[in-house]
């Protein structure tokens, strides 16, 4: 695949996952019945997400980190643009999207577009660091199923807690 493909791809699928988030909140209409979200505290993790919740820290009930490797470059900060690597699986290991070397890196402001478990988890990491985040359904698609644009396959079921391994390729300071 093109690098542009797989640009467009992800942007679809962001774009997509958004709509779901926005179609499902409207369709729930008050519903109570729903279950509680899952914790990512109380779930077990397969053991290839490298995630121990007994030694991250928690950055709210949602959201732990684990600095895999401190950088050395520069504080990455809410509204900088970045560049990373990364991996995204589910608790149980599956992995949902991945952008690996010798890839083009991610790119994108760490703002209001990103989940909000990469809006908390990566502030305060610095360039050249991995940070491994366990993310909850309230961070990350809630009660939204997300599938693969192309495909139609399940990708991450409702109610899923995220794994995600996160490199820091550069940042640039919002102007």
């Amino acid at each position: 695949m093109t690098p542009e493909f797989v640009r467009f791809r992800r942007a679809a699928t962001a774009l997509s996952a958004a709509s779901s988030v926005l179609l499902t909140g409207c369709a729930l209409g008050g519903e109570t019945n729903l279950p509680p979200f899952t914790n990512p505290a109380t779930v077990a993790y397969a053991a290839s997400t490298g995630v121990t919740i007994a030694t991250m820290t928690r950055i709210d009930s949602t959201v732990y980190f684990q600095d895999v490797v401190v950088g050395t470059g520069r504080t990455v900060a809410f509204g900088d643009s970045i560049t990373a690597y990364y991996k995204g699986s589910l608790s149980s290991g599956s992995v949902f999207n991945s952008v690996a070397r010798p890839s083009a890196p991610f790119t994108a402001v760490l703002g209001t577009t990103l989940l909000v478990g990469w809006r908390l988890g990566v502030p305060g990491m610095k360039t050249g660091g991995t940070r491994r985040l366990a993310v909850g359904p309230a961070s990350g698609y809630g009660y939204s199923n997300v599938t693969d644009q192309i495909t139609g396959a399940l990708l991450i079921p409702s109610n899923s807690v995220l794994a995600f391994d996160i490199e820091i390729v550069s940042s640039v300071a919002k102007p």
